[in-house]
């Protein structure tokens, strides 16, 4: 349970913040944040696949879009599965109609791995509506808040990439030396 001196009822650790519209974004934040874990999650039912294998089909949709290939361990790699993981994912993939095994044109014994218009069109018929309205909510925002917005998330995805790495110690506080905040979300 929560220390009533420690956490308001936000949830953040901000007692003596006199304003809380900084813990009010933040709050926002996670309510888009649900929204869209949400969302993914409806998508991939849809599809029928589990978040490893939306996260392969996305990997190789983005490789067929920039005209680069992708080889089951360059997948495993980037999923950070096993190869014989990756056998087994490629398999239901290819069984599922949106992943095709091409033949390594740079070394015959081996293959590629290609996103199929099948997948693409999947995935597209999900999410093009989402999309649209997201990139045209961000389009009514003015140039400054548009620059303001982009510096306020990549101070917060520095924040996470910290907490991943086991750096709490928050920006303001790195030169006074001061102690590691608790976590909390």
């Amino acid at each position: 349970m929560a220390d009533a001196r420690t956490y308001d009822d936000s949830g953040y650790w901000y007692p003596d913040r006199s304003t809380k519209t900084g813990v009010e974004l933040l709050n926002a934040m996670r309510r888009y944040r649900s929204a869209e874990v949400a969302m993914r999650q409806r998508t991939r039912d849809t599809m029928q696949l589990g978040p490893t294998d939306m996260a392969a089909v996305r990997h190789l949709l983005q490789a067929r879009q920039r005209g680069t290939v992708v080889k089951p361990t360059g997948l495993a790699a980037h999923l950070g599965i096993t190869t014989a993981s990756t056998t087994a994912l490629v398999k239901r993939l290819v069984a599922a109609g949106h992943v095709e095994r091409r033949a390594d044109p740079s070394d015959g014994r081996g293959f590629v791995l290609v996103a199929t218009d099948n997948g693409d069109d999947t995935v597209r018929s999900h999410l093009t509506g989402v999309h649209a309205r997201m990139i045209a909510a961000a389009d009514r925002l003015s140039a400054t808040t548009l620059t303001e917005m982009s510096a306020f998330f990549e101070e917060m995805t520095a924040a996470m990439d910290d907490a991943a790495t086991g750096d709490l110690v928050p920006d303001d506080a790195r030169s006074a030396g001061a102690e590691a905040l608790p976590a909390h979300h």
